[in-house]
């Protein structure tokens, strides 16, 4: 009895070291969590049928987040993807986000993430946009522009915790108010 005691003691302070070089696995404030990813995505939705707001905008039309779709339909011709880590790093590489039956008219996209919070021991959401991303290049090329390219790399603040975060491609200017292009979804 004696011996498995001794023996169950000694598993139990050679485990101990590995046990706290890893910290708790729920603990979010690891110190590991920069490097963290918390979304990682390669398929957005583009916004059309219902998700498509009025011109002028009506308090029913739809919103993600608080923020109304474009008042006009879009779609994705390549491909959206990107990550979102712990650190606040955003990146995103958008192809091809044009209207269905025109090129795209956006000289600059921003992206947008939303996540849920606490403030005040009341859940909220936080929505974080980037600075403006150019569609057309380094010097906004007319050509490029139609195409819906934009390579987005931004820190954020993000708030703690953030739950269920979302990504949003967004229109590039923040004076015409916030509207999403893009989120991601199927």
């Amino acid at each position: 009895m004696l011996r498995n005691q001794i023996y169950i003691l000694l598993l139990w302070m050679l485990a101990m070291p590995a046990f706290a070089a890893y910290g708790s696995p729920n603990n979010s404030n690891n110190s590991n969590s920069t490097a963290r990813e918390i979304l990682r995505f390669d398929t957005m939705y583009a916004v059309n049928g219902p998700f498509v707001s009025h011109v002028p905008a009506q308090l029913s039309d739809p919103t993600i987040r608080d923020i109304l779709g474009d008042s006009l339909p879009w779609k994705i011709n390549k491909s959206i993807k990107g990550v979102l880590s712990a650190n606040g790093l955003l990146k995103v590489q958008v192809r091809g986000l044009v209207f269905p039956y025109s090129p795209n008219d956006e000289a600059y996209f921003r992206a947008l993430v939303s996540c849920q919070t606490v403030e005040n021991n009341v859940i909220v959401v936080k929505n974080l946009i980037t600075a403006p991303f150019r569609t057309g290049g380094r010097h906004n090329n007319p050509n490029l522009i139609a195409k819906g390219n934009a390579d987005i790399k931004a820190r954020l603040q993000l708030p703690r915790p953030c739950v269920a975060p979302i990504i949003m491609i967004l229109n590039g200017d923040a004076q015409a108010g916030n509207l999403w292009f893009a989120v991601t979804g199927l």
